[in-house]
């Protein structure tokens, strides 16, 4: 089954547009847990997407696999029932027939086929021992497995329920519970109202989900876009539940000797007084957040933007404290942690500069610029950056960096080899 994303009905995995509202979007229903996601696999119990769940015949397991997870039974390879003990057991072990030795009478009227037949006789003669040895073992194997298999299903048969479900085979992300677990211990000290308001911003979606679990809503891995981007759906994009991070978005305010140490960087968060918002402190850039609620305004038809306005209800994962940030500051994974070139296409960071490649950071001008190896420098976004490189091939990089120019003291933006950045924030 699956579910659309944007009205919550539910329709098989066979229709590709949702009855009641048209859309071609739709979330995953776990059958084993009943968790909508829209990942490969369920990030509750780790079952397949559109994987169907399946009853054992023989023991009235649910499972998913290829066979049984209890008994072992597949569809191709049914068990064999054998009464040990008044016990019924199942086996899965296919016995070979013993071969006997033959009898004088079959030696003797072997002898009489003539000189021609002496090597077929040998042959004969030595698939027959073999025969003989292989037929002892493979019944003493099984009659080890039988016995074995006799004291497990004896036991069991006491301390466990024949009709229990398997339990799941994988576990929730860390990240996802620790962040489920600052949420609950969030709205267990909230009040009606603070509760009353998550649930009336919650989609139908997790409402449904809500209603399942118990819960005032599921954190997930979310893969909405970053600071309030608008999808090619064109719809509001819904972060409640998701797990990100704060993250600066407007150019940093840098006074003319500053040398990129004060550091973190800080992000405004906010308050709403009736229909105004106003400042109510900072958050750290980087800190970890998961989303509650939010207060978006979608970008009217005539502007060419695609970025929607507005404010995200988060609560900060290093505190449990709970504010509200502008959504331009949301992103959905540590930037910070990839490549230099894929981090400025998210936002700010700070590299280090070491000159380690044979070309020498450049003006906009393509003049060398003499730097000293440590030298801090400001990466800003792709988005933000103004001019183009005078050496696309070799000097791709934009950074600011502050020093004593020609003229006075401050900052100047630079293009380096990237080669020689490293990022250090």
């Amino acid at each position: 089954m699956k579910a659309c994303k944007f009205c919550g009905t539910q329709v098989d995995n066979s229709e590709q547009h949702c009855p009641s509202c048209g859309s071609a979007v739709f979330l995953h229903i776990c059958e084993n847990c009943g968790t909508h996601f829209d990942s490969g696999f369920c990030p509750n119990c780790g079952v397949k997407a559109g994987q169907v769940k399946k009853v054992c015949p023989e023991c009235k397991t649910v499972y998913f696999s290829n066979a049984c997870p209890n008994c072992g039974y597949t569809p191709s390879r049914k068990p064999v029932v054998q009464k040990v003990e008044q016990t019924v057991i199942h086996k899965h072990v296919y016995e070979e027939p013993v071969r006997t030795a033959p009898t004088p009478t079959q030696a003797r009227q072997v002898k009489k086929k003539g000189k021609g037949c002496g090597c077929l006789t040998w042959i004969i003669i030595i698939l027959v021992i073999a025969g003989l040895f292989g037929g002892r073992s493979s019944s003493k194997k099984t009659t080890s497995s039988t016995r074995s298999t006799t004291s497990v299903r004896t036991t069991s048969s006491v301390t466990k329920d024949p009709n229990a479900t398997a339990a799941p085979t994988a576990t929730p992300e860390p990240a996802v519970a620790a962040a489920q677990e600052k949420v609950d211990q969030y709205f267990a000290n909230a009040d009606a109202a603070e509760i009353a308001a998550v649930k009336e911003a919650d989609s139908a979606l997790y409402q449904y989900q809500a209603k399942q679990d118990g819960k005032v809503l599921s954190v997930r891995r979310s893969y909405v876009e970053d600071r309030g981007t608008v999808g090619k759906s064109k719809y509001e994009p819904d972060y409640i539940g998701s797990l990100g991070y704060a993250a600066v978005y407007e150019d940093q305010k840098l006074d003319k000797t500053d040398a990129f140490s004060k550091t973190p960087w800080t992000i405004p968060v906010y308050q709403k007084d009736k229909q105004f918002w106003e400042q109510a402190g900072t958050i750290d850039h980087k800190t970890e957040i998961v989303v509650i609620g939010q207060e978006l305004e979608m970008p009217k038809r005539s502007y060419s933007t695609s970025r929607c306005s507005g404010y995200l209800h988060v609560i900060r994962m290093d505190t449990g404290e709970a504010c509200w940030l502008n959504v331009e500051n949301y992103v959905n994974s540590p930037y910070w942690d990839n490549s230099l070139t894929r981090a400025q296409e998210k936002g700010y960071c700070i590299a280090t500069f070491k000159q380690v490649s044979d070309y020498y950071p450049v003006t906009k001008g393509n003049e060398k610029t003499e730097l000293e190896d440590g030298t801090l420098v400001l990466l800003p976004m792709r988005s933000k950056e103004y001019g183009s490189s005078p050496d696309k091939n070799n000097n791709s990089v934009p950074g600011i960096v502050f020093k004593q120019w020609r003229v006075s003291y401050g900052g100047v933006t630079v293009w380096f080899n990237e080669a020689d950045l490293t990022l250090t924030y």
